[in-house]
């Protein structure tokens, strides 16, 4: 492990840090603005909710993996330390509460507008990815700043 290493390591993980708070902020924002798309009714919803399932995927395994993946073995191990892998299992435990109270809320809604099952379920995930990456760079950032 050389020194070069540990630079890039640490590098790459306050770009993770600021890129997960970001892009968890971005997808939430763009889930809000497509609620109501339905699948089939225009070319635009359609690609728009592809780009969301496309989205969410790669925040998960943002997420689950940690980034680095085309970093090599040294560097993902650097950047994906202990205290990254507890921070992880926070966020991770963030996103389960996050989906709880979204769906007694969607629960509560319910009796007084309709939601379909596919609006139930893109609003849940949405809020339990979201949540949970946007928690992870929190923790991460707060992580790197105490170091």
């Amino acid at each position: 492990m050389t020194t070069e290493q540990m630079a890039m390591a640490e590098k790459l993980t306050l770009r993770r840090a600021r890129g997960s708070i970001v892009m968890g902020i971005l997808f939430l924002t763009s889930m809000a603005t497509s609620l109501k798309a339905e699948v089939g009714q225009s070319r635009p919803a359609t690609l728009h909710i592809a780009a969301w399932v496309v989205w969410a995927a790669a925040l998960l395994m943002l997420l689950a993996a940690g980034g680095g993946l085309l970093r090599g073995k040294t560097i993902r191990g650097l950047m994906n330390d202990d205290t990254t892998i507890e921070n992880r299992r926070a966020a991770m435990i963030t996103g389960f509460w996050a989906t709880v109270l979204c769906a007694f809320t969607l629960y509560g809604v319910s009796f007084f507008e309709d939601v379909s099952g596919r609006e139930a379920i893109r609003l849940m995930l949405s809020v339990a990815v979201g949540s949970a990456v946007i928690r992870f760079g929190t923790l991460e950032r707060r992580a790197l700043k105490l170091g």
